[in-house]
């Protein structure tokens, strides 16, 4: 995704500009600046170089929209001029929008700043909201004397992403999901908050699982036909042997596009060889990506390190900073040709998530069920485990406009898309619109609706998402799948022992079971090497020992996250504050 900074009164214009410099040696270039009073507006390119779709008027109204967007079954940019005459603060609604994006609309001296449906597009800000942006790293430069939100690093390590609207710095924020922002050349800033795009409504009790798949194949339908119609063969999609891809490629094959797709993995991999199988036999084109460790001259490692930092905007979900480009080169390498990635992402609003048994549950359960994978000898005092457990739950209720902690069943589904969608895997999805227009179709909300009251005997075991493939393309539902049976097939007793199994371990074991696993610490090798750290950071982690009891923690990947801080932390010289 382009990016913008809304920069009010040359907020820190020293600063900026050799932040700027930094950017442009990154591929990252200015190519919209315009004053708005008292505001200074700077949109960048993408990391291909690509300008964002943007649509002036003769009396110097304009709209910028940075990422992917289809309005009313239109792509952009001839989108562009409805959705501005369309455009309205008061009225605004996400109706009719597909895409990960931000929309910046300039008219009568005011400027609107709003992100997607889903609120995976987060609008920052700091403590004075002087400062407006997309991206996380301009703040990370521009402010002064910069400390890390102690909460935000401590469910970063431990989670792989941050939650609700903190981020991973004190005092810069995002704004709520589902709100508008307003400046006008005054200076002056408010919120317009618009109802969620996200509806969910009880379904009949006497519903089949037949009646169900169809409705909902219904709902795809309104988010693939659009897609099906602007990029037809351009559309790429990322495959494997599971559910989400395979409901994915029957839709398309359902309105009339053959994408080509691409797998990751080994020849000998199960992912692999299921996909290989279904190309074969449908006559699709099939890319076997093998990711491999990137061998890098040690001089040049620094430098490549940067780069990675600048692409991911400081963080990425799950992974660490340090895989010398591997991971960015692939993503660029995905819009080769023009080409329209689609991810599965978030495609378990079909299926039970959360492994939890149907019924009431609390915010509690799920904090220890889910986002409590930590061994307490890896962190320090500055731990405070009841303070972390309530700043999730808060978020948690904040996410679904819940008033207590005790859970309807409707709401623990609502969770998933509307808190670790919009947070994990919409960070992910922002992300990846730096590096091109790239769609994810389970995140739009005409696909969320009414899923978090899907029965969930219908949910368990993928049974309705495999009668929906089924329902999309009968073909497709019966090849073989990496759980080991056929999707519209029957579930093999092993498989049903194993899920049930699964679901009904006590939250409290959950939450233990991490601790469990990581009794010896894994082998710190390749990108974690020391000695290929030691390039860029001190391996010690000097800096987030704070938080950390950095020798216990036995996990590669937390280990990895929270070298992510430590080398933000040197880079940009943020500092953990003080204990109160």
């Amino acid at each position: 995704m382009s990016f913008f900074i809304l920069q009010r009164d040359n907020t820190a214009l020293g600063a900026l500009d050799r932040f700027f410099s930094i950017l442009t040696k990154h591929n990252l270039n200015k190519v919209y600046n315009r004053r708005c009073g008292r505001y200074r507006l700077i949109v960048f390119s993408n990391l291909a170089g690509d300008a964002p779709a943007s649509y002036e008027t003769p009396d110097g109204a304009f709209i910028v929209v940075l990422g992917s967007i289809v309005h009313k079954s239109v792509g952009s940019p001839a989108c562009l001029p409805g959705l501005l005459a369309e455009f309205e603060p008061g009225n605004f609604t996400w109706n009719g929008l597909l895409g990960t994006h931000t929309i910046i609309v300039h008219r009568n001296n005011h400027i609107y700043v709003a992100g997607d449906g889903l609120g995976t597009c987060r609008i920052y800000h700091d403590r004075t909201q002087r400062l407006w942006s997309n991206a996380f790293l301009p703040f990370c430069a521009l402010i002064a004397a910069p400390q890390f939100d102690v909460q935000a690093c401590y469910e970063y390590v431990i989670n792989g992403s941050v939650f609700g609207t903190r981020t991973l710095l004190a005092g810069v924020s995002s704004l709520p999901p589902n709100v508008i922002l307003d400046v006008d050349s005054s200076g002056q800033s408010k919120q317009i908050p618009r109802p969620s795009p996200l509806a969910h409504a009880p379904i009949v009790s006497s519903s089949s699982m037949d009646e169900i798949a169809r409705s909902h194949i219904a709902r795809l339908d309104n988010v693939f036909a659009p897609l099906a119609s602007n990029f037809g063969t351009r559309l790429r999609l990322s495959f494997s042997g599971g559910f989400d891809s395979r409901l994915m490629l029957a839709m398309l094959l359902r309105h009339g596009v053959r994408p080509s797709l691409f797998v990751y993995g080994s020849t000998d991999d199960e992912d692999v060889n299921v996909a290989r199988l279904i190309c074969e036999h449908e006559g699709l084109d099939l890319n076997c990506i093998e990711k491999r460790p990137a061998e890098a001259d040690p001089e040049a490692i620094p430098e490549l390190i940067e780069q990675d930092l600048f692409a991911f905007d400081g963080w990425k979900v799950e992974q660490p900073l340090f895989d010398l480009g591997v991971d960015r080169k692939d993503r660029l390498a995905r819009h080769r040709d023009g080409a329209v990635p689609l991810n599965g992402s978030l495609g378990e609003i079909y299926r039970n998530f959360f492994y939890i048994p149907d019924g009431r549950s609390s915010t509690g359960r799920l904090v220890s069920t889910f986002y409590s994978p930590y061994d307490p000898a890896a962190l320090t005092a500055r731990f405070v485990e009841v303070d972390y457990r309530a700043a999730l739950a808060a978020a948690m209720r904040d996410a679904i406009d819940a008033h207590d902690d005790v859970l309807e069943r409707a709401q623990v589904e609502m969770l998933y898309p509307s808190f670790r969608g919009r947070y994990w895997t919409g960070r992910d999805a922002q992300l990846n619109q730096r590096f091109g227009p790239m769609f994810f179709p389970y995140l739009e909300s005409q696909a969320i609706t009414d899923t978090a009251y899907i029965p969930l005997r219908y949910k368990d075991l993928g049974r309705l998402q495999g009668h929906m493939i089924a329902v999309a393309h009968a073909g497709l539902a019966a090849y073989p799948s990496d759980y080991g049976f056929p999707l519209d097939g029957a579930r093999p007793l092993k498989y049903r022992l194993t899920t049930w199994l699964g679901t009904q371990r006590p939250a409290a074991l959950r939450k233990l079971s991490f601790r469990l696993r990581h009794r010896r610490m894994e082998n710190r090798s390749g990108e974690l090497a020391p000695e290929r750290l030691a390039r860029v950071i001190d391996p010690d982690l000097p800096i987030l020992r704070a938080l950390f009891a950095v020798p216990r923690l036995n996990s590669c990947r937390q280990y990895g996250l929270a070298a992510t801080l430590e080398y933000l932390a040197a880079r940009f010289n943020i500092s953990i504050p003080p204990e109160r």
